[in-house]
């Protein structure tokens, strides 16, 4: 027979499974209501999770902007 404590180890793991599956759940519901908790739970995590393409996407917004202000330079220039 098996120990008590494995028992409760596999119990717990699976309790933890099935709220999760439940939490995505009711965010997918919530999703497609467009409620308020699922625009508040999308931010948190955003916030709290890190970004693994932060330095790929602050690259991008620094080449943008220079391409914006390059267009500005040369727009003043034939203006003036």
């Amino acid at each position: 027979m098996h120990d008590p404590s494995t028992l409760m180890s596999y119990l717990v793991l699976w309790l933890i499974i099935i709220v999760l599956f439940y939490l995505f759940y009711k965010l997918t519901v919530w999703a497609r209501k467009r409620k308020k908790a699922a625009y508040i739970f999308g931010a948190a995590v955003q916030m709290f999770l890190p970004d693994p393409y932060a330095e790929r996407t602050i690259k991008i917004v620094q080449e943008k902007k220079a391409e914006v202000k390059k267009r500005q330079q040369g727009i003043g220039t034939v203006k003036d």
